[in-house]
């Protein structure tokens, strides 16, 4: 309160009164700045991180110079056992190319049952051996189509005449002659 007139506020409410702020506090020190930029306790690349970022990429497997891998194809899996030994039994193989590895370098793809962390690894194999695999799953297709066609079935009954059935799709019963009887 300003004491240069004592009497000015006297009759007045105390909480009306004007409390002037105390001291003006100090401003803080300068101290080191760097200290307080990172949690860690190496620099983090920052360039390195966006740049593998998966939404700059176009595609989810998307290879840089495309074009200069045209007899291979690429496909990702996690690193569990159970899926390179399924990869390897295909053909496929780890890519050890820096330039190509470094794209799923930080990358996980997810967790294992055991809590685990998994991480994809990029595989590529020979044009050639993914052709001659998707032949034979075509072959093994076509197999399984012509086994359910009625046209290919073999019908040994005397219930069943063959030609009607592949005819019309349906199954024809005898229903007369000396083995049927109906019991009343």
């Amino acid at each position: 309160m300003d004491n240069s007139f004592p009497f000015a506020f006297d009759g007045i409410a105390p909480n009306l009164k004007p409390t002037p702020p105390a001291e003006m506090p100090e401003a803080p020190g300068v101290g080191d700045a760097m200290k307080t930029l990172s949690p860690f306790a190496d620099a983090q690349d920052i360039d390195q991180i966006i740049m593998q970022l998966s939404l700059d990429r176009p595609l989810p497997l998307y290879i840089p110079d495309r074009e200069k891998y045209t007899e291979y194809e690429f496909h990702i899996i996690n690193d569990t056992p159970q899926e390179f030994a399924a990869a390897h039994r295909r053909g496929w193989r780890a890519v050890d190319d820096p330039e190509l590895t470094k794209l799923f370098a930080d990358k996980v793809s997810g967790v294992s049952k055991e809590g685990k962390m998994t991480r994809p690894v990029l595989m590529a194999r020979h044009v050639k051996i993914g052709q001659i695999e998707a032949a034979q799953k075509r072959k093994r297709l076509a197999e399984q189509y012509a086994g359910m066609d009625p046209k290919n079935r073999q019908f040994n009954s005397k219930y069943v005449d063959p030609q009607d059935t592949i005819n019309a799709g349906l199954t024809k019963g005898n229903f007369s002659g000396p083995t049927f009887r109906v019991r009343g």
